[in-house]
């Protein structure tokens, strides 16, 4: 074998050890990100699964798990990895925004509330806590609470069209009729196609 022969196959060598996660749990996170992202649920679980057994202290690795079981309709385990990152880090406000939506997903909506009251409590500048707590109110119709969850929403992050949108409807329902049209430009400003994405008519 020629030396430059040998040379450049020790090079792309050295280029494909990183793409193997081996012993880092990070890599394992990120590569199961990556499947996700592809709706390659069994693989993006084992990745996952690779990433919490090296650290089990990996927040994102359980939340990311719980999305990658979900996608495999494995209800109760995903349920687990959720509930998992809590315990882990309790201070994580998406992980409680994570477990909040796994139960309003079910209607089990008392319980998800909780959830996004600890999302707050652990960061009140999450924006999406108070977002998911509005639509949780709002299932629930408790107008008011939803009212100024939205309201905080909006506060938080200006360019969340579905805050705008779901401030509205609330309004609507609670006949301010002055308000539900405001935000409802407020939302559209924001972006044109969301009439289109919620069945408004023109």
């Amino acid at each position: 074998m020629r030396l430059s022969t040998l040379i450049l196959l020790i090079s792309i060598t050295l280029l494909l050890i990183p793409a193997c996660p081996g012993d880092n749990a990070t890599a394992w996170n990120d590569k199961g990100v990556e499947l996700l992202n592809q709706s390659r649920y069994a693989e993006a679980a084992d990745a996952f699964t690779k990433s919490t057994t090296i650290d089990p202290n990996n927040t994102w690795a359980w939340l990311n798990l719980g999305k990658a079981l979900q996608g495999m309709n494995w209800v109760t385990v995903s349920y687990d990895a959720f509930r998992n990152a809590t315990e882990v880090d309790p201070k994580n406000s998406w992980a409680w925004v994570f477990r909040g939506n796994f139960l309003q997903d079910r209607g089990q909506i008392t319980q998800a509330v909780t959830m996004y009251e600890k999302a707050i409590l652990a960061d009140p500048s999450n924006a999406w806590a108070h977002y998911h707590m509005g639509t949780a109110q709002q299932a629930l119709a408790r107008y008011p609470e939803a009212q100024q969850a939205f309201y905080d929403a909006t506060r938080l992050d200006p360019e969340n069209q579905w805050g705008w949108y779901n401030l509205a409807m609330v309004q609507k329902a609670t006949g301010n009729y002055t308000g539900y049209t405001m935000n409802l430009k407020q939302a559209v400003a924001i972006d044109p196609d969301l009439p289109e994405k919620v069945g408004l008519s023109a």
